[in-house]
């Protein structure tokens, strides 16, 4: 055998063990792809994710359709280009659509959503594009249906009120929309499985022209809305300026940075922002955290107490400015009641429920929330010591702690909150048994009527009206927290 014939065969073999290198290198299979989350029904506004992998070479190309008796729509595609040598570089992708079957032109029934895709491996110019998921759906463009229970309803900035409702069998999700609000509906104590009853709020900060609207999704993200008779009360909150003093912001500001493993600032005041702006954001996404579970039912032992022989402070959604050496360096929102009598003065469940949480928790320091079923919970803050254990079923009046000045507070007193899905709320409605047998015990029983039929409406309750003690004789004067 010549030198060149040998040659010629050891260049051949080098090319078919580099090929075959290469293909083991980049991968036999070709690319794959699954459904990172299961999906049976489509709809109006289905959510669809897609996981797609490739081997070394990386994705080449991919697209997903959504493909009926009628037709297809593409939903989503792309063209990776080469990045180097031997391909994308792209090994996975992440697809995530927001499937509209109407929007595609696909009837009601059987579909399929399909999805190509193509990778740079050597053999993919033999395999070309090819499918790689196909999962049969059922096209659904009906969403649930909606009946509102009872007649007119009245609400107050701040305050809160019950809708009873029933939806169609096939919704997933229900409850009221108020603004950028929800409040998830839980099912009334009733023989009928469709009806719901929901406890919500117009919170302070909505938009004034907000109204309160029942919305019902079933499985493929078919909406509808309902709206209800309501008449809304606007009211104007408080004002109020805070001076922050230098032993304030030395020997305060530092604790509440330690208690919650924050590392503050070189300046006093920046460390104050950082506990204000910044713990107190934190502070409330722990009790939304908190509130996102509730007993599917109403806990409650008639109204709330309030706290025995206290005077009242700062009040709801109360607008404060900071201060300090004349400069304001803030401007917050007060979310409760201030209430102050002695110091470490017994503190009281407002009403009976079940303890959810009992330890710090932020600017509110220490913390007893007790959830009182269909969302309602209440906050006791600024405490000394505390008297129950979380999972405790606790009575009206019995006492859960001591008040304190715990987290951001300038003196012995108590914060009372009530909040409805973490959502802070006037509690000077929820003192009021005329106000809850009137808005919230009714709705429990709503009558099988449609909200605007011809059923008589109660006449308008006045503004809640319960009375706030006087302050006992050896009150402390209130500091604001």
């Amino acid at each position: 055998m010549g030198l060149g014939r040998r040659l010629a065969l050891l260049s051949v073999g080098v090319v078919v063990v580099a090929f075959g290198a290469l293909l083991f290198w980049a991968g036999f299979a070709g690319p794959t792809a699954r459904l990172a989350a299961p999906l049976e029904v489509v709809g109006r506004a289905t959510p669809l994710s897609v996981a797609l992998e490739a081997g070394r070479s990386g994705l080449r190309s991919w697209r997903v359709v959504l493909r009926g008796t009628k037709g297809e729509q593409v939903l989503a595609q792309e063209e990776l280009p080469r990045d180097g040598l031997f391909g994308s570089g792209v090994s996975s992708r992440t697809v995530d659509v927001l499937v509209d079957a109407r929007a595609a032109g696909l009837d009601e029934g059987a579909a399929h959503v399909v999805v190509h895709a193509r990778d740079y491996a050597p053999l993919s110019g033999l395999r070309g594009e090819r499918i790689v998921l196909e999962q049969p759906v059922t096209v659904d463009l009906t969403p649930p249906s909606i009946t509102v229970l009872g007649g007119q309803h009245y609400l107050t900035r701040g305050g809160s009120d019950a809708v009873a409702y029933t939806t169609s069998a096939d919704a997933v999700r229900s409850g009221v929309a108020m603004g950028d609000y929800f409040f998830p509906g839980d099912p009334a104590a009733s023989d009928d499985p469709t009806a719901r009853i929901a406890l919500y709020a117009m919170p302070h900060d909505v938009e004034p022209n907000a109204r309160p609207k029942v919305i019902a999704e079933d499985a493929a993200g078919n909406r509808r809305e309902a709206g209800f008779p309501v008449s809304v009360r606007e009211k104007t909150f408080p004002a109020e300026e805070i001076v922050i003093d230098d032993d304030f912001l030395t020997i305060k500001v530092p604790d509440i940075l330690a208690q919650n493993e924050l590392q503050g600032a070189a300046d006093p005041v920046a460390s104050y922002l950082l506990v204000n702006r910044d713990l107190r954001r934190k502070s409330e996404e722990q009790i939304r955290s908190i509130t996102s579970r509730s007993e599917p039912r109403l806990l409650v032992d008639g109204a709330f107490r309030q706290q025995p022989g206290s005077k009242v402070g700062s009040r709801f959604a109360e607008h404060r400015t900071y201060r300090y050496n004349g400069e304001v360096i803030d401007t917050q929102v007060h979310l409760g009641y201030d209430l102050a009598s002695v110091k470490q003065a017994p503190v009281n469940a407002g009403n009976a429920g079940t303890v959810v949480f009992v330890g710090n928790l932020g600017i509110y320091g220490t913390v007893v929330m007790i959830d009182h079923g269909l969302g309602l919970s209440s906050l006791y803050a600024h405490l000394s010591s505390t008297a129950v254990t979380e999972g405790q079923d606790v009575a009206k009046g019995q006492e859960i702690g001591r008040t304190g000045e715990t987290g951001l507070a300038g003196g012995d007193h108590l914060h009372f909150s009530i909040l409805l899905r973490g959502v802070h709320v006037d509690p000077v409605e929820w003192w009021d048994p005329k106000w809850l047998q009137n808005r919230i015990v009714s709705q429990l029983a709503a009558p099988p009527a449609r909200a605007g039929s011809p059923s008589t409406p109660p006449a308008a309750p006045a503004a809640a009206a319960a009375t706030v003690p006087q302050p006992a004789a050896s009150a402390a004067p209130v500091p604001a927290s």
